[in-house]
């Protein structure tokens, strides 16, 4: 089957053999990042991770928790309506609405929820992620640089 899907692949024109290529492997990676989200899940346990959890937002102001909603929501809207519906995702939510609704999970509800988030919706995150931290790195090896050309410069005075 590999040998067929290669051989497919390899006829095809390059831009739809690229196109083909990205949609696969757009698809495994977020399998994979769904895969590991549910793995976790399975292994953490859920009261304790929920109570540390409830307790910070407990702690935390209106405003500070709708900045952090408004982040998770930006993911979040993309599940199935019935799901959103169900598990009281809104694109307006308090604090304490969030606390109760947290609550009330069980792993089978986070399991649908991780499968009802789009391919592409985790595949977005995940080039933000790598963006920023591309972005970083970058900004890390420019300052690296710049203290390696100061070191040289006060090292001949």
């Amino acid at each position: 089957m590999i040998k067929i899907l290669l051989a497919v692949l390899l006829f095809l024109p390059g831009k739809v053999c690229a196109d083909g290529i990205n949609e696969l492997s757009d698809h495994a990676i977020a399998a994979t990042i769904k895969t590991l989200a549910k793995a976790f899940v399975q292994t953490v346990d859920l009261e304790k991770f929920k109570a540390k959890h409830i307790r910070s937002l407990s702690r935390m102001t209106e405003e500070k928790f709708q900045k952090r909603y408004i982040e998770i929501y930006g993911v979040l809207k993309d599940i199935p309506a019935e799901l959103r519906i169900k598990y009281g995702v809104a694109e307006r939510l308090d604090r304490t609405q969030a606390i109760r609704d947290i609550g009330h999970l069980d792993k089978t509800d986070l399991a649908q929820i991780i499968d009802g988030i789009p391919d592409q919706a985790v595949i977005k995150h995940v080039k933000i992620y790598i963006r920023k931290n591309v972005d970083q790195a970058k900004d890390q090896i420019f300052l690296q640089q710049i203290d390696s050309l100061w070191k040289k410069i006060t090292q001949k005075a």
